[in-house]
């Protein structure tokens, strides 16, 4: 028996009890294994599927974990800033010493422009208008 076409379809858990089925359908070409076609067919389901559900919300916590991090680092710097310019201005060296500056929210400030498409016509159109016209 020889086998001209595969018909083959996976089901990939992306975690949290759902999955998502993917097929394929393909032709061999003469010399082809079966086998290390559906192997290969079943790594591009995988790359196609993605992550799972479990690794994208380990990247979240991971990453909110990093953000506190920072946000703490960041807090302990504003202080030191805070407690140096109390330092300068209580010796007399920096009277006008700036507080640390606030860099809270700034995602959220941002504003996205809108675009601005203004229809032009072509010259070449007799709608075109001009005072030179008049005398006729």
């Amino acid at each position: 028996m020889k086998i001209k076409r595969i018909h083959a379809h996976f089901l990939i858990s992306i975690g949290s009890y759902s999955n998502e089925r993917i097929g394929f359908s393909f032709e061999l070409d003469e010399g082809e294994s079966i086998d290390s076609t559906v192997a290969e067919l079943r790594e591009r389901a995988k790359r196609i599927v993605g992550k799972t559900a479990d690794e994208l919300y380990d990247t979240r916590n991971k990453l909110d974990r990093e953000c506190r991090n920072l946000e703490t680092k960041l807090n302990k710097l504003g202080q030191e800033w805070d407690a140096t310019a109390q330092f300068l201005k209580a010796q007399g060296i920096n009277p006008v010493a700036p507080s640390m500056p606030q860099f809270r929210n700034l995602l959220n400030a941002v504003t996205v422009e809108s675009e601005l498409i203004i229809e032009t016509q072509d010259e070449d159109t007799d709608d075109n208008y001009e005072e030179d016209d008049e005398d006729y």
